[in-house]
């Protein structure tokens, strides 16, 4: 065991170096990021610049509506779920919120454990309860007498809709007891059509498209960002606006536009510099953009890897975007000719579109088709494909 003079001369030894690293810190680096926590994607600021309106709609429209129900869609990443969630923060206390992520939960038994434990305030056992006695139990929770209103989100409900039956039973009790409003978001427009046909037609949603964030809308939020989060004079509004311009062309997507600008003044810092340069903007579009698809790819399935170059291929046809079926399903055919057993088929086709929008590697959506009837799904890339082909190819 140390003795006192020993403790005495660690403590000093420990001031001493303290003393350098402040000594250091004062005269050396000028730190850009204030605030870290401000470029969290998963934090919800007091004000949400653009949606506002949508945001103020929704509250009001809960607070003077007996029962509001509500479907929201559009692209992945421009404001659906983070103005929903700003709605139910204002409303505070008014409502009991239910927040239900499909892709996360999206079992019967785990959506009404969820409910249950919400709404009362307390952990529910499912164990040994089958379907009938789980049904009995949220029939009994939503016929309770309550002052707050009852507000179920089902985020991503796509998730839960292509299940069929477990939809059918979970909005069942929500239409048929009680007075509940519930908000429906997805990325996809059509999910709704998607529904059992009576269920659809009496739940009469108000339906909502959001359109993708333009590169004004981008540099509004961005401003807000960099004034909360960044010191001030590290950045200036034509900094922002490049930024801006390029994650609207790019991606579109609001959560790669902010971490583009906080990986943008992480670099700043790393460098020594005390403001952001378009030259360190670009370097951080390099270290992004490797950080979505380089670090992917290699980790992908074989089949899904020549799934990824096909929709590559076919944007560069395009100038930008890739017709998934029949088109990039025919290039990658042609790609896994050479395959053991050959391309896979459809249904699996299909799957792997839907792994490439959650690794959030496309964009995928629906338009109008060229010299023939009906709408064709696309998928945009979310990367430089341009680059991305160049690269394999020299490997």
């Amino acid at each position: 065991m140390p003795n006192s003079d020993g403790i005495f001369e660690f403590k000093g030894v420990c001031g001493a170096i303290l003393g350098c690293l402040c000594g250091y810190f004062s005269q050396g680096v000028r730190m850009i990021l204030k605030d870290k926590g401000v470029f969290d994607i998963n934090r919800i600021p007091a004000t949400i610049p653009v949606r506002n309106n949508l945001i103020e709609e929704i509250v009001n429209k809960i607070r003077l509506s007996e029962v509001y129900r509500l479907f929201i869609s559009g692209v992945t990443g421009n404001g659906k779920t983070s103005s929903v969630k700003r709605a139910l923060e204002i409303l505070g206390n008014e409502i009991i919120p239910v927040y239900i992520n499909c892709s996360e939960t999206n079992s019967y038994t785990s959506i009404s454990k969820h409910i249950l434990e919400i709404v009362r305030d307390k952990p529910f056992s499912e164990k040994g309860k089958n379907r009938d006695e789980l049904a009995d139990e949220l029939k009994r929770m939503l016929l309770t007498k309550r002052t707050k209103k009852l507000v179920f989100v089902f985020d991503e409900v796509d998730k839960l809709i292509e299940k069929k039956d477990n939809h059918v039973d979970i909005f069942s009790p929500l239409l048929n007891y009680g007075k509940v409003s519930f908000i429906l978001i997805s990325n996809d427009p059509n999910i709704f059509g998607k529904m059992q046909g009576m269920l659809r037609s009496r739940m009469q949603l108000e339906v909502k498209m959001l359109s993708a964030y333009q590169p004004g809308d981008i540099l509004e939020i961005l401003k807000q960002k960099a004034e909360e989060g960044m010191i001030e004079g590290s950045y200036d509004i034509e900094t922002l606006a490049t930024i801006s311009k390029f994650s609207s062309d790019i991606w579109g997507d609001i959560r790669v536009a902010i971490k583009l600008l906080e990986k943008t003044a992480v670099i700043t810092e790393m460098l020594g510099k005390d403001k952001i340069s378009e030259e360190i903007i670009k370097e951080a579009i390099k270290e992004l953009q490797m950080s979505e698809i380089d670090k992917v790819f290699p980790t992908l399935p074989r089949h899904l890897r020549w799934v990824v170059v096909a929709l590559c291929l076919e944007s560069r046809k395009n100038n930008g975007f890739a017709v998934t079926y029949p088109n990039a399903y025919e290039t990658y055919g042609l790609l896994a000719q050479k395959e053991r057993f050959g391309k896979v088929g459809d249904r699996q086709y299909r799957t792997y579109l839907d792994d490439l929008e959650m690794l959030r590697l496309f964009d995928f959506q629906w338009k109008p088709a060229v010299n023939r009837r009906g709408r064709v799904r696309i998928a945009i890339p979310k990367f430089d494909f341009e680059s991305f082909l160049v690269g394999i190819s020299a490997e």
